[in-house]
């Protein structure tokens, strides 16, 4: 009896195993093309459009409810959640549980369904917002950059945008990788699990066009020392799904870490004149800072509400960071382009590398389950 217990405690720990060695069987590998920065006789401003009248929403796009048996940390229910940011003046507030879309709230306008993917060791998270199906392929054990671009790739038909969570956390995802890593939105570069905005330089300055997001990823609504810290402000006419969508492709939107959501400066525009790049405040902060590539500090001015900078021709973007006594906020880049597209490089699948990587693995898993047949044999034969 306690042996036939022992065999089945072990088929139920191996099977989540196999399945795991199973979908890493079917890895493949890219050849991801060379790091370049933007260029472009022309810039892109995100907020070309955006006027001193614009209608600002101030959003959150990830929190946890009480899921999967309060596996996940979450505390409270989707109506308590939204309920407290909206005393907080939030306009878009997204439901983000693991492999789990909450539809609590399906009915309203402004809703986005949301769901938050990964659950390997490493916190290779990332955001599926505005998601239409849940997907489950993960590599739970450890994941390569070729893991990682595979997950992405699967996503993108099933959500309309991707954010690659928290990459400070665990390291789930590095500045190398996302040098590399493409085919998607966001950055969420302001997270109190850890702000990265080292990693959003690291994919800017590799020339991919990636936006800015900052989230509570918050699990406990109650604990206001974790409520309303990291927010994202978009300009957005209607907090109605699809406009919020198309706001947040264009880049109309800007991060801010502060404390209880309260945002004691607002941007008033951001313009683009030759290579002259001015921003101004609503009010006059703290200091005005304009990063460049690597995240290098291009200039700054202290005291002032309106502020410009003159590119110089090897400066691929130029974003600017805003600070005030009790908020910083981060805006997305202004980047160099062609005037048709912004650039998006792909990787491409080398398929040469990709079957050799996997008979390598199929050889290793026959060896291994050889020698597991060998071993139970002779054990087998000295119990006889």
């Amino acid at each position: 009896m306690a042996r036939r217990l022992v065999a089945v405690v072990l088929i139920v720990l191996a099977l989540p195993l196999c399945i795991a060695a199973i979908e890493y069987l079917w890895t493949p590998v890219y050849d991801f093309p060379a790091a370049l920065p933007f260029r472009g006789g022309q810039w892109y401003n995100p907020y070309a459009a955006v006027t001193p009248a614009a209608h600002w929403l101030k959003a959150n796009f990830h929190a946890h409810t009480r899921a999967w048996g309060g596996l996940t940390n979450g505390h409270q229910t989707a109506a308590e959640i939204t309920n407290t940011y909206r005393a907080l003046g939030y306009d878009v507030i997204g439901i983000s549980n693991y492999h789990r879309i909450d539809d609590t709230f399906a009915a309203e306008s402004s809703y986005m369904p949301s769901y938050e993917y990964g659950y390997s060791v490493q916190k290779t998270h990332r955001l599926a917002i505005g998601a239409h199906a849940v997907n489950w392929l993960d590599f739970p054990l450890g994941q390569t950059v070729h893991h990682k671009q595979l997950i992405i790739d699967r996503l993108r038909p099933t959500t309309d945008l991707i954010a690659i969570n928290h990459p400070r956390m665990r390291h789930g995802h590095t500045a190398a990788d996302l040098r590399r890593l493409a085919n998607y939105d966001f950055v969420e570069a302001l997270n109190p699990f850890g702000d990265s905005i080292e990693e959003w330089d690291a994919a800017l300055s590799s020339g991919h066009a990636v936006w800015i997001l900052a989230d509570d990823d918050n699990h406990d609504v109650a604990n206001r020392e974790i409520l309303g810290i990291r927010w994202t402000m978009i300009a957005s006419p209607s907090s109605r799904r699809d406009s919020v969508t198309v706001a947040l492709r264009a880049g109309r939107h800007y991060g801010v870490r502060g404390h209880l959501a309260e945002l004691d400066n607002g941007l008033r525009s951001l313009t683009v004149r030759g290579d002259t790049i001015t921003v101004a405040c609503d009010m006059t902060p703290t200091r005005i800072t304009f990063i460049g590539e690597g995240g290098a500090t291009l200039a700054a001015a202290a005291g002032v509400a309106t502020a410009g900078y003159v590119a110089r021709p090897g400066d691929p973007y130029v974003r600017v960071e805003i600070t005030t006594p009790r908020t910083t906020m981060y805006l997305n880049p202004v980047i160099r382009w062609d005037g048709v597209a912004l650039p998006h490089p792909r990787p491409r699948l080398n398929v040469t590398a990709t079957w050799a990587v996997r008979s390598a693995l199929l050889a290793t898993y026959l060896m291994l389950g050889a020698l597991a047949i060998s071993v139970r044999r002779r054990r087998a034969q000295v119990s006889s």
